[in-house]
């Protein structure tokens, strides 16, 4: 018994097309990209960067702000949930911050991202 060929439009409704082969291919690498952890950027000279910036939570302390620069004052924003998020103006060293902050960054756009008071806030 022969197998029957199949017509070009069976062909069409059996085989994918190209562009959406494409499509999933990418949306598969941008997923893949997404969960991939980026390395520090001390980890090429074997420095240990990982206390500089946000750092939440853990065992029941306050989460806290690093700042790791030595003579400066930086504005940082701070996400609270569920109350709103605020700008704090955070010197060297560490900031312990509000018991519902889920998070801190430094914030170059705000004043021009340098402030001369640490603890001001943002008005």
């Amino acid at each position: 018994m022969r197998a029957r060929e199949l017509s070009p439009a069976d062909r069409e409704r059996t085989t994918p097309p190209r562009h959406r082969l494409l499509g999933l291919a990418a949306v598969a690498l941008a997923v893949a990209l997404a969960f991939t952890a980026a390395a520090p950027a001390g980890a090429a000279t074997g420095q240990r960067i990982n206390g500089c910036g946000w750092n939440g939570r853990s065992s029941g302390k306050h989460p806290f702000y690093e700042h790791c620069a030595t003579n400066t004052n930086v504005w940082i924003q701070v996400k609270r949930f569920p109350r709103g998020n605020y700008h704090r103006c955070v010197g060297p060293g560490k900031t312990v911050l509000d018991i519902d902050a889920t998070g801190a960054w430094y914030d170059s756009g705000y004043q021009g991202g340098l402030c001369k008071h640490p603890g001001d806030t943002g008005a």
